[in-house]
C-alpha cells in the first residue's frame, strides 16, 4: 500500500528529527535549530492532514461501493 508507506515515511521522519533534537549528531546553530523545529512541525501537520483526509477518503469510498 503506497499510502501506508507514505504515512510511515512521515512518521519515521518526524521521529528521526525528534531524536536528532534530543541527541544531536553535531552542533547546530540557533537558526538551524529553529529551522528544524519548523520542519518537524510542518511534517507533523502533513501527517495530521494526511491521516484525516485519507480516513475520510476511505470512508467515502466504502460508502460509494456499498451503494
Amino acid at each position: 500500500m503506497v499510502m501506508n508507506s507514505f504515512k510511515q515515511t512521515l512518521i519515521d521522519a518526524i521521529e528521526d528529527n525528534k531524536m536528532e533534537m534530543v541527541n544531536p549528531s553535531r552542533e547546530y546553530t540557533a537558526k538551524e535549530i529553529i529551522w528544524m523545529r519548523g520542519y518537524n512541525q510542518a511534517l507533523s501537520d502533513m501527517l495530521s492532514d494526511f491521516t484525516e483526509d485519507y480516513d475520510k477518503f476511505l470512508n467515502d469510498m466504502i460508502k460509494h461501493s456499498l451503494n
